[in-house]
């Protein structure tokens, strides 16, 4: 494939793929269909690739001294909640406050990955972490299925609209039209009343492994408290600082007292070290709800990195080849402006095999996303998302013609 070509494809692609939660090959399962990226063989002067995808290998480029830093990851599944009868008093607690709450936490889908969230009111109203969302002008919503372990069907994915943010505590409010009865608004506490040493709990999706509760303690609260995401914005709030565990896919979620049962934080970011993770305080919660409007701060960065990363970032295509079978065109995309991959178009010789682009959408070098355009038109016709991390696909949504979102969602069985 030559790079105007490769181009002309990618951009249809993309148009269609900067969305929601999406889809893959709807006759076969993910590992099968395009669950891993074989070998490029070397032609001209394009360079080889290499790696496993399925298998988590990392996704080099010989020569190119880049390393592939895949971004956090799409996943469902859950362990079934034990009898409270094999606890003490502590444990059938935990387990209380476990199905009390879980319900009413959500997981967060954008086009760039996940994140959690939780019911604030009754009309609606999610809040989240602004660096969930980032610039996304909708999202999915997917709430917790009635059956402990299930994966989710269509019934409970859900679009949602962004209605404020608040860039500086790193918050956000989303809404969607109808939740289940079962996820019921978390009540909110004080700052005042959060003490060190106070047993806390987080409901979330830590690197996608969906709805786990984690515990802890708070260890501090610190006020006026600065620090710096992924989207380049320095963030200042209250937060109070715990040692329960938040990794990606917790942020969102939110910090309970376990003997009140209110909510005291919202899950938002780590720091190197053993149990430094932070959450921003019910306090600056308080704030965006009851706020007429978004607050917004500038965008910081050095002057090295405006430049390598412009406002209109285009994806680029970083190498090209052949598939080891010899069977297709593979091209490697540049999807966020990071100079390192995240995505494959496989464009396969045979004129009847769809485009797909592939994509890997947690950084983690495991293909979750495939949206395929079946019949070469540049339209994406469907796309398979693999949320419990098995290799094969849980969820389809639908496109129409021309559409950048998926039209409906439901439960995929390859």
């Amino acid at each position: 494939m030559n790079h105007r070509n490769a181009g002309r494809q990618l951009s249809q692609l993309l148009f269609l793929v900067l969305t929601t939660v999406t889809l893959v090959n709807n006759q076969t399962s993910l590992a099968q269909s395009m669950g891993y990226i074989p070998e490029m063989e070397v032609g001209l002067s394009l360079p080889a690739v290499s790696g496993s995808i399925s298998t988590g290998k990392s996704l080099l480029i010989a020569g190119s001294g880049v390393d592939i830093d895949f971004p956090r990851r799409i996943a469902q599944g859950i362990e079934a909640t034990e009898k409270p009868a094999r606890f003490g008093s502590r444990g059938v607690r935990d387990v209380q406050n476990y199905r009390k709450y879980s319900p009413s936490v959500a997981l967060i889908i954008t086009d760039t990955g996940i994140g959690s969230g939780f019911v604030v009111s009754n009309d609606g109203l999610i809040l989240t972490n602004y660096h969930v969302i980032d610039a996304a002008k909708s999202v999915t919503v997917v709430f917790k299925p009635s059956i402990e372990g299930a994966a989710p069907t269509k019934t409970d994915a859900v679009s949602a609209s962004v209605v404020r943010v608040d860039q500086k505590s790193d918050l956000a409010l989303v809404q969607v039209r109808q939740k289940p009865a079962s996820a019921t608004p978390i009540s909110l506490g004080s700052i005042s009343s959060v003490a060190v040493g106070a047993d806390v709990f987080a409901i979330g999706h830590p690197t996608g492994e969906s709805w786990t509760f984690t515990k802890g303690v708070v260890s501090q609260l610190r006020r006026d408290y600065q620090w710096r995401t992924e989207s380049g914005l320095d963030h200042r709030a209250t937060v109070i600082q715990t040692q329960t565990p938040i990794n990606p896919g917790n942020s969102g979620g939110p910090l309970i007292d376990s003997e009140t049962g209110v909510l005291v934080g919202v899950n938002s970011f780590k720091s190197e070290g053993e149990g430094l993770n932070y959450a921003v305080s019910v306090e600056d919660v308080r704030h965006i709800l009851n706020s007429k409007q978004s607050r917004y701060i500038k965008k910081t960065g050095s002057s090295r990195e405006s430049s390598t990363k412009s406002k209109t970032c285009a994806p680029k295509t970083l190498s090209s080849g052949r598939s080891k079978s010899g069977d297709a065109n593979l091209d490697l995309i540049d999807l966020d402006c990071d100079g390192t991959a995240d995505a494959v178009i496989e464009t396969p010789d045979d004129q009847t095999r769809g485009i797909s682009l592939q994509i890997d959408t947690d950084k983690n070098g495991q293909i979750d996303v495939i949206v395929v355009d079946n019949d070469r038109d540049g339209n994406a016709d469907f796309q398979l998302v693999d949320t419990n991390k098995d290799g094969k696909a849980d969820i389809i949504g639908y496109y129409r013609p021309g559409e950048s979102e998926p039209y409906k969602y439901e439960k995929f069985n390859a």
